[in-house]
């Protein structure tokens, strides 16, 4: 196997590399936004790809929102990202992709995404120092606890309270986050409801909380807090006709890619919806990788350092609704602001 590297040039991305063995199917482009504040970090993404457009697409879109959220989150981490067109044995991935990562040099930390589970990156690991594994780690659970954190952030902002107490919030999706996030709200005294497919019915009853099919269904009079914690677009047309009937003051959740088109955030706000950008609120994860990769490699979210930057979410959140507020603009807006400033 030979690989082939080739620099891909794009205004405004550091390096852009296409690695390539043809004679086995291997592609990968590797994409690095900006290493002001460190090192790139971010996954590699293992996913069949129709073509090289759309994996390159997909790289340069997925780089730049982790400079983004690792600005955001004050990591002494850049944005990066790689993704390979998953047409060959992860054996043979494993070899060529250590000399992508030997190539970069160090300006690139790979981590866990689509297609690549932690007992891949352990392999990576083997051929290579520039990757972090959350293996041993629940994940889910520091992300929850960040979310967790956002809402009590976005509370103290509105009503000067510092619990969920009686809060009504609606989480969607009942996997390893917004299982964790149910409980969390419910300690602090939330009133919760889940949505989540037919099948998890009997486990979410059995742990206390009403399961709904879908979200129309809710018992609430409105809604406090609605939650997506499940696949990304939740916020589209259906929703806002959801909200016509049915008052719901924020939107603040732990899935990627909420928003089903740029005109929803607008449309929300205008309907008195206060949206919460989720690159801000659901970086409990990749907090955890930065510390594992600077400080300790088994270091869980309950820890005092890991603990210290969660409850961070809930502050920086603070900082984008006030900014927002004195501008009388979008939070994106006031989110993306406040991430330039820190690599820019």
């Amino acid at each position: 196997m030979t690989l082939i590297f080739k620099d891909l040039q794009h205004d405004d991305y550091e390096r852009v590399l296409l690695s390539q063995d043809e004679s086995v199917g291997f592609e990968c482009i590797t994409a690095i936004h900006n290493t002001k504040r460190g090192p790139a970090l971010g996954g590699c993404r293992y996913f069949s790809y129709q073509n090289h457009e759309d994996q390159l697409t997909d790289v340069l879109k997925l780089s730049k929102a982790m400079t983004y959220k690792n600005s955001l989150a004050n990591l002494d981490f850049g944005g990066g990202k790689a993704t390979v067109n998953a047409k060959i044995p992860k054996v043979q991935f494993y070899e060529l992709f250590a000399q992508v990562l030997k190539e970069l040099d160090g300006t690139y930390i790979t981590a866990g995404d689509i297609g690549m589970v932690d007992e891949d990156l352990v392999q990576l690991k083997t051929l290579s120092p520039y990757v972090c594994s959350t293996k041993g780690s629940d994940s889910g659970l520091s992300t929850a606890y960040g979310v967790f954190n956002a809402m009590i952030g976005y509370e103290e902002f509105y009503s000067q309270q510092s619990t969920l107490e009686n809060k009504k919030i609606l989480i969607k999706g009942y996997g390893k986050v917004g299982a964790r996030l149910a409980q969390f709200c419910k300690q602090s005294g939330a009133i919760v409801e889940i949505v989540d497919f037919e099948s998890k019915k009997d486990l979410i009853e059995k742990d206390g909380f009403v399961f709904l099919k879908h979200y129309q269904d809710t018992n609430f009079d409105q809604i406090d807090i609605f939650s997506p914690c499940a696949t990304g677009g939740d916020l589209n047309q259906e929703f806002l006709d959801f909200t016509k009937n049915k008052k719901v003051n924020c939107v603040l959740g732990a899935a990627n890619n909420q928003l089903a088109d740029n005109e929803i955030e607008q449309k929300l706000f205008n309907e008195g919806i206060i949206y919460c950008p989720d690159y801000c609120v659901n970086a409990g994860g990749v907090i955890i990788l930065a510390l594992r990769s600077s400080f300790k490699e088994d270091m869980e979210y309950d820890e005092p350092e890991a603990k210290k930057k969660l409850i961070g979410i809930k502050d920086q959140l603070k900082n984008i609704l006030l900014l927002s507020q004195n501008k009388n603009q979008l939070n994106t807006i006031s989110s993306n602001e406040l991430a330039e400033q820190g690599f820019q």
